[in-house]
């Protein structure tokens, strides 16, 4: 394992980007628009109403950054294991010259791990105690009872989604 030169991170910071642009300026939109809107960018709360294993990662990861270890733990305690997994992968990827062979490992640990919290959660938090809350304004309930308001014969418009 060597050390990269700085020139070298940089090229490969730059090879990242060249590769990846699109699909993170996609990414950076959908979430900026989705915010303007307020709305959230989980497609499982969005639609059904209900949370998905990663609820609270982003939150989670947030509140470390910002020393709520804590409430970090509560909310969501792989914000941890994502997060340390980010500077590892970072470190190795354009710092360390190494053949990252163990990152299939670690992801499929911690998403079992994510979707085994998960199970337990929902059995035991759902749906009254944040982040395994259900959300009232998904889209299927909205459907729904725009459905019943067009079976009654009232004149109604969807609002904006």
């Amino acid at each position: 394992m060597r050390v990269r030169k700085l020139r070298e991170m940089g090229q490969a910071i730059r090879r990242d980007w060249d590769n990846y642009k699109v699909g993170l300026l996609i990414a950076a939109v959908v979430v900026a628009g989705a915010g303007l809107l307020g709305h959230g960018v989980c497609p499982s709360r969005e639609i059904l109403g209900l949370p998905c294993p990663g609820c609270g990662l982003t939150r989670s990861i947030l509140l470390i950054l910002r020393g709520h270890f804590r409430e970090s733990w509560q909310l969501q305690p792989f914000g941890y294991a994502w997060l340390a997994l980010a500077a590892v992968f970072a470190l190795d990827r354009y710092v360390l010259e190494s053949p990252q062979k163990m990152w299939k490992g670690l992801l499929t640990v911690i998403c079992v791990g994510m979707v085994a919290l998960y199970t337990y959660r929902m059995v035991t938090m759902f749906p009254h105690t944040e982040p395994m809350t259900y959300y009232e304004g998904n889209l299927l309930r909205r459907a729904y009872g725009w459905g019943q308001a067009i079976r009654a014969g009232k004149n109604i418009s969807p609002p904006c989604l």
